[in-house]
């Protein structure tokens, strides 16, 4: 079995979601950012030069959009984690990372932003 380790990044991933502790702070969408970086063999499709072999970086931004979308969140952390495992039950890789980032309502103006990494392996 190929155990060769690839990536593959989507960097600077904008985000619209429901999210955040309150109520008031969850009744309209705010702009979060991500990083996601998937990891597995991309080695045949690179060498196929074919995107049948590989991931659709369009579907995997497509899961990520529509998992923000799909519901309300109270937490940065929960977005991050629900990603994380659509992208594993959705696509033939190994592992998938995510960084979060969310401008927080209620440290606003002393804190820029609220990250969150989360990294989960495919069993």
């Amino acid at each position: 079995m190929d155990r060769r380790e690839d990536e593959i990044t989507l960097a600077g991933i904008r985000i619209s979601a429901r999210i955040g502790t309150t109520p008031e702070e969850r009744s309209s969408p705010q702009e979060c950012t991500a990083d996601l970086t998937i990891t597995g063999s991309f080695a045949d499709a690179a060498e196929a030069d074919a995107l049948d072999r590989s991931v659709d970086y369009t579907r995997v931004l497509a899961l990520v959009l529509e998992t923000a979308a799909a519901r309300e969140y109270n937490l940065v952390e929960t977005l991050a984690y629900r990603i994380v495992r659509a992208v594993l039950q959705s696509f033939p890789v190994r592992q998938a990372r995510i960084r979060l980032r969310k401008r927080p309502a209620v440290m606003s103006g002393v804190v820029d932003f609220v990250e969150v990494k989360v990294e989960e392996s495919s069993s």
